[in-house]
């Protein structure tokens, strides 16, 4: 099944509801060391957008609503991605080699826009700061892990100025472990809504 980003945004409604949509792209693991990276990146790209949609759901409604269009805008890199390894997927063996720098972009472009949400949120130190924060680390650093394995990354596109951004180290997890790591951090915030 291949996604296009306008037929992403159509499943999104909800949000989490889009998670079982992508997920019917067939991949259902997505440990580093089991399968190929593509079907790696496929299986992140739901359980990496209900980790977001469990941040924008613990934010105060009028924040949320402030922040709609860098949240739109990083729901879309998230479905511009599973677009790349779609197409990645289907391509025939002659063109794979010029995709795989199509998916480092998205990548790197997820990363941008979480990075913009996190700037562009401007939380004041605290409880709510510290829990999106961590969340945010964590699909960060996790996204970070993919690159290193697809290769040399393509030059870098012209980037927009982040006022403020977060640190992060790439670190490669199972889905098990990220989903224990993020009801961790949620947990640890004091929110019993738990995403997994």
């Amino acid at each position: 099944m291949t996604i296009t980003r306008r037929s992403f945004g159509k499943m999104v409604g909800s949000g989490v509801g889009a998670m079982a949509a992508v997920g019917t792209l067939g991949m259902t693991t997505m440990g580093i060391s089991c399968g190929s990276i593509f079907a790696d990146i496929t299986a992140y790209v739901p359980v990496g957008m209900e980790a977001f949609q469990a941040l924008i759901d613990i934010l105060d409604p009028p924040v949320a609503l402030a922040l709609a269009p860098i949240i739109t805008a990083a729901k879309a890199a998230f479905a511009d991605l599973a677009a790349a390894v779609a197409a990645y997927n289907n391509a025939p063996a002659a063109n794979k080699a010029t995709l795989v720098g199509k998916i480092s972009t998205a990548i790197n472009a997820v990363i941008g826009e979480l990075q913009q949400f996190w700037s562009d949120a401007n939380l004041p130190n605290g409880g709510l700061a510290s829990t999106i924060s961590g969340v945010l680390q964590i699909i960060l650093s996790t996204l970070a892990a993919f690159l290193p394995l697809l290769g040399p990354a393509p030059a870098p596109a012209a980037t927009r100025t982040v006022a403020k951004t977060l640190p992060y180290t790439s670190q490669k997890r199972t889905q098990k472990q990220f989903k224990a790591d993020v009801n961790a951090v949620l947990k640890q915030g004091g929110y019993s809504q738990v995403v997994y």
